[in-house]
């Protein structure tokens, strides 16, 4: 079945500070009942160790039993350890910080394991919490007719709206052609050239890559709209207001105003070696939040063409239904790995939920815009409680300056 839009399980209003033992007492034996036996199944198909988390003078090991998921006090002898602080712990257990957000942050402290062994956890934690499983032998891709899913469609404004959105539930993905000109590309540009002059690195509105002669290249232009009334004219459109009603589909998608960060220009430059230039798999949500935000569908704008020689987006079809690892997704990924070949003007569009890479270019620059719509606030939503994670976002560029891309 497809997976609909609106994911939320979680309320801002409901965080409260979670301490180990009550979780262990309280939350975890639900959670379990639930989801444990989700859990106990991705345990075995990975060959994930025990996971025990420290808490200050506590200790608890989480494993699989064959049937759901366990906790003991204590450290099992082969475990992934994962030290918390009492924050950390309780933003965890509540899927407002995840592994990775620690990881990305450079402040998760674990041993007796490896960064692949995180990721795993990452995604196992997630399955308990929200019953997303980690592996399903029975995904299949089907049209809504029940037909097989052609992976590779590109859709068109005259393609039937409700297939387009089928697809996107189903597949967690689309390529789109024929819903922007694509002479505005050139125009479009033009004014990435013209805007560059007015960003500087540590602005708060870029992110910067290290090239491999050693030179310094923005890659990334936050308030864009500014700089490119071609931009604000593609985003002010009936068209594009059209597509965003098509991708609803009857789902309350909002766009945010034409104005400020509303859109961002990227620049794949071609012998990038650090910085944020172009990112391996990963999902838009995996820095924690799923449970509150997702799902929200990110629209990139080819302004250049793309493809096998200079970068191109690939996708993980299914990857918002099941829930593999990123590590895995990098090395053995167990769901179809889709490659969007782009002409200048087409789009591509991905659920947050869906794992999706940047892969670099070889022979020529690369340049996209990004765009996208959220889903329309619930009532008791606390905007402000995903500032932490904004924030983090835009301190990449810093945090990645010298270590590995």
């Amino acid at each position: 079945m497809p997976v609909a839009l609106d994911r939320r399980t979680r309320h801002d209003a409901d965080v409260r500070d979670v301490r180990v033992t009550a979780f262990v007492s309280d939350d975890f034996p639900d959670l379990a009942a639930r989801n444990g036996g989700m859990v106990a199944r991705g345990i075995e198909a990975l060959g994930a160790r025990p996971l025990a988390v420290e808490v200050g003078d506590e200790a608890w090991t989480f494993a699989g039993d064959g049937a759901t998921l366990t906790v003991a006090r204590g450290i099992a002898d082969d475990a992934l350890v994962v030290t918390f602080d009492a924050a950390e712990f309780s933003d965890w257990v509540q899927n407002q910080r995840s592994f990775n957000n620690m990881l990305v942050a450079r402040d998760l402290r674990y041993r007796g394991g490896t960064e692949h062994d995180v990721s795993v956890w990452d995604s196992l934690w997630l399955a308990l919490l929200e019953g997303w499983p980690v592996v399903d032998d029975t995904l299949a891709f089907h049209d809504r007719h029940g037909d097989p899913l052609t992976l590779d469609r590109v859709f068109t404004p005259d393609d039937d709206p409700a297939d387009i959105a089928h697809f996107l539930r189903e597949a967690g993905f689309l390529h789109l052609r024929g819903w922007v000109d694509p002479d505005a590309m050139r125009r479009v540009s033009d004014e990435i050239d013209q805007a560059l002059p007015n960003y500087r690195e540590g602005d708060g509105r870029s992110w910067w890559a290290t090239l491999d002669d050693g030179t310094r290249r923005c890659v990334r232009l936050q308030d864009f709209v500014a700089h490119s009334p071609t931009t604000a004219a593609i985003l002010s459109g009936e068209r594009w207001n059209r597509l965003r009603a098509v991708l609803a589909a009857g789902d309350d998608l909002v766009q945010a105003p034409v104005a400020g960060r509303c859109i961002e220009a990227l620049i794949k430059p071609v012998g990038v070696v650090s910085g944020p230039s172009d990112v391996t798999f990963h999902r838009d949500c995996h820095l924690g939040r799923h449970a509150y935000t997702c799902s929200g569908t990110t629209m990139g704008i080819s302004v250049t063409e793309s493809g096998e020689a200079n970068g191109q987006l690939r996708v993980i079809a299914g990857s918002h239904r099941v829930l593999m690892p990123v590590e895995t997704a990098k090395t053995e990924p167990y769901l179809p790995v889709v490659a969007i070949t782009t002409r200048p003007g087409d789009l591509t569009v991905h659920l947050s939920c869906t794992l999706h890479e940047s892969t670099p270019p070889r022979v020529a620059e690369r340049r996209v815009m990004y765009a996208g719509f959220h889903l329309a606030e619930r009532g008791d939503d606390r905007p402000e409680a995903g500032s932490g994670l904004a924030e983090l976002r835009e301190r990449i560029s810093d945090i990645l300056r010298d270590g590995p891309r």
